[in-house]
Parts: C-alpha cells; sequence; structure tokens
C-alpha cells in the first residue's frame, strides 16, 4: 500500500476521482461567485466567532470558496500535483476524510485566535469588523502534510525548480506558518489564515501517520486502559477488625466469672467471639 515513491506526478494520467471531483467543485463555485450575482463567499465565508450564530456549518463550506484566480489556482494546483500520489495509497474514501479533516481542523483552529477588531465607519462611529477565513489552503496543506508522511523521501519541485524532499518542504512551510501565526496580531495577515494552514497541515500529517503505521494507535489504545494501575493506591481505612489487647480481653474474662455470661454487652460478646476466632 506505501510504496518507496509515488509515481505520475502532475499528470493526468494518473488522475484520481476524488482528486478530479473536488477540482471541478472548487472552480465551478469560483465561477459561480465571479459571474452571478449569488454572493457566496458573503454566506459560505468562515467569519470570526461563528459559534456567536452557531454557524457550524461554515467549518465546512468555507473551503469551497476563495479570495480571487490567484487563492483558488494556487489551493487547486497544489491538489493537482500532490492529491493524486496520496489519493492511490490511501484510497478515495480516506482521501476525502484527510481532506475535509483538514479543512475543518485548519478553519477550527484559526477561527480560535481570530477576534473582532474595532474600525472607525464612515459617520465616525466605532464598529466591530469580523475578519473572515476562505479557501481550501487548510486542505491542500492538510494533502501536502499527508504526502510528507507517507513519502518523506520523495523529491518534489520547489517554485517547479529547485529539487527538495518531502519532509524538508513539509518541515519549512510548518515552521513558516508557525513563525507568521505567533508573531502576528492579525489573525489574517495580508488575506492568509497561516493558523489554518499550520493546523490543516499538522491534521493531514497526523491522519496519514496513524494510515501508514497502525499499531502506533494500537499501541496507544491498549495503554489507555492500563494507566493508573500501576499508581499507589491512596491509604483507606481498613475493613479487617482491630486487634484487641490482652487488658481488654483479660476484663471480659473476669466480668464473666463475677457475674455470668449474661452480664456482657452486645458489644462484649461480639469482642470475645472475635478474640476467640483470633
Amino acid at each position: 500500500m506505501f510504496n518507496k515513491q509515488p509515481g505520475n506526478i502532475g499528470s493526468m494520467v494518473g488522475m484520481t476521482p476524488s482528486v478530479k471531483f473536488l477540482l471541478i467543485l472548487n472552480v465551478a463555485v469560483y465561477l459561480i461567485d465571479a459571474f452571478l450575482p449569488l454572493h457566496l463567499r458573503d454566506v459560505f465565508a468562515l467569519r470570526a466567532h461563528w459559534w456567536d450564530t452557531f454557524s457550524f456549518w461554515k467549518l465546512f463550506t468555507y473551503m469551497f470558496v476563495h479570495g480571487g484566480l490567484s487563492h483558488v489556482l494556487v489551493n487547486m494546483l497544489g491538489l493537482f500535483f500532490i492529491g493524486p500520489s496520496v489519493e492511490r495509497t490511501i484510497g478515495p474514501y480516506r482521501f476525502l476524510i484527510l481532506y475535509y479533516i483538514s479543512g475543518i481542523l485548519g478553519g477550527l483552529g484559526w477561527s480560535l485566535i481570530a477576534d473582532p477588531i474595532p474600525m472607525i465607519n464612515a459617520y465616525g462611529v466605532q464598529v466591530m469588523e469580523y475578519p473572515y477565513c476562505v479557501g481550501a489552503s487548510g486542505a491542500v496543506m492538510g494533502i501536502l502534510g499527508a504526502f510528507g508522511a507517507l513519502y518523506p523521501n520523495a523529491k518534489l519541485l520547489l517554485w517547479f525548480v529547485i529539487p527538495i524532499r518531502a519532509w524538508v518542504l513539509v518541515l519549512i512551510l510548518a515552521v513558516f506558518e508557525l513563525w507568521e501565526t505567533v508573531h502576528s496580531n492579525d489573525p489574517l495577515i495580508a488575506g492568509v489564515a497561516n493558523a489554518a494552514h499550520l493546523v490543516g497541515g499538522v491534521a493531514g500529517f497526523t491522519y496519514a501517520l496513524t494510515l501508514k503505521h497502525p499499531h502506533l494507535m494500537q499501541d496507544l489504545k491498549s495503554r489507555l486502559p492500563n494507566l493508573g494501575k500501576n499508581k499507589p493506591q491512596p491509604r483507606t481505612r481498613s475493613s479487617a477488625p482491630p486487634t484487641l489487647s490482652k487488658e481488654e480481653v483479660d476484663a471480659i474474662l473476669d466480668k464473666i466469672g463475677k457475674e455470668g455470661m449474661g452480664a456482657l454487652t452486645p458489644r462484649e460478646r461480639e469482642l470475645l467471639k472475635r478474640a476467640t476466632r483470633g
């Protein structure tokens, strides 16, 4: 299932069904939004604090609308070149799961740090401007992360010129996205949601790694029920009966000798019975 080197990178001959479906869907939504007055971007975009309006569905829809021609072109090129190799390896069903999970978690990661921005409108009144996130970048970064997990030593051409191994490219992009996310006060840097890229890439890498090495998840599952079994148990009061001292036993025996068994209280009878058992 996991070959050493992927084949037919960027070839129409090796085009896979899920990649073809996603390419057509993304391009079709972009063309509809660009040439028809439906304002799909306004409807489907993921805005900051989307939970205030219970817009959970926008975690899914935002990845199918784009901010412009260059935006959709870059994402579709990444999907076109990298997607088929990953889909041939893990299968169409798992590929779609990879795509959607990376996109959804990428949007969720962005939205956790995106806050409304106070702005002054044309009337001099302060209003809250809600940044928004659109595009398949988080999903495509997830596919690239998965490619790096499945084929770490495969050689890719950076900017179609510089040969670079997949794991190196994924690491460079992850560090870049992390740097831009941490060192910016704006959750939308020049229109690019870096946190969505970072979280999507990590999600895709992790998902593919669990498919490539299923024993990792099995080992984790097998250890989870055993957590805490080797920890020292807290001390509790012993349920065993307390040990009777010699003085207590002698006192009960003296009472019997003087007054007989009928003079013993229920507690003394129980203590005597316990002493004889011991």
